[in-house]
């Protein structure tokens, strides 16, 4: 006697195999470096895949001379936890503010609220944004991806001001060296402190790279936790939303 084929139930169960293989979107980054000795030209390369949601322009800040006295204003990002209209991130606009060239300023809209301010510097330097600092004028170079951390910590002024993306643009727009940013971007951490996820930052120029790994201490804490290593001239860093530097 010959089994009878159970047709529908194999097509169904065909269905939801597909269903869990079928690609979905992903707010999941990816960052490379490339060393000098490592690249054809000996061009240091950095890379960054920003797999998230919200604004998608990329913006020209252009070099600007501030006056003694001036405070540069931060603000929260989107990228951090979420869309949070209190502070002016929605899906639409990152940042609304006057006072970083024509692209972020847009009349008609809510402008930002900042989280905070440090002491402004006499002259800033040009640089390329989006989600995240990209180059600026002297070729320094920023690439990011999200890391799991234990804590993620809400922002809070007077607290907790700075997330990756505000670190890596204050980083653009006063440091020439990968070396100078790393170390500006750790002493606003200590000083101003970490809110959101855990993060990583590939940090390049023409002549070397670094990465830098980030997270907040606490919840209702300050501050914040990093470590930052060298990539060797002859190598390559890949960061995928993990932590990777194990010892120093």
């Amino acid at each position: 006697m010959r089994a009878k084929t159970q047709a529908p139930g194999l097509f169904t169960a065909l269905l939801l195999v597909l269903g869990f293989l079928a690609p979905a979107p992903a707010p999941a980054c990816t960052t490379i470096l490339v060393g000098r000795d490592a690249t054809a030209d000996g061009s240091v390369m950095v890379s960054h895949s920003d797999d998230g949601l919200g604004d998608g322009r990329m913006i020209y800040v252009p070099a600007m001379d501030h006056e003694p006295g001036a405070m540069r204003r931060v603000f929260y990002s989107h990228c951090a936890l979420d869309f949070m209209p209190q502070w002016g991130a929605t899906e639409s606009h990152r940042i609304v503010t006057a006072d970083r060239g024509p692209g972020y300023d847009t009349p008609g809209d809510p402008p930002s609220v900042p989280l905070g301010a440090i002491p402004e510097v006499p002259h800033t330097y040009a640089y390329f944004d989006a989600n995240y600092g990209i180059m600026n004028e002297h070729q320094l170079s920023i690439g990011e991806c999200t890391d799991l951390a234990k804590v993620h910590p809400l922002p809070e002024p007077g607290k907790r001001i700075f997330y990756s993306a505000e670190l890596s643009r204050v980083a653009l727009e006063r440091c020439r060296t990968a070396r100078e940013a790393i170390r500006l971007m750790g002493e606003l951490i200590e000083k101003y402190g970490l809110y959101g996820t855990g993060e990583t930052l590939l940090v390049g120029d023409p002549s070397e790279g670094w990465v830098m790994e980030m997270c907040g201490y606490d919840m209702d804490g300050t501050g914040g936790v990093w470590v930052a290593q060298r990539v060797p001239d002859s190598g390559f860093f890949v960061a995928a939303n993990q932590f990777r530097i194990r010892d120093v």
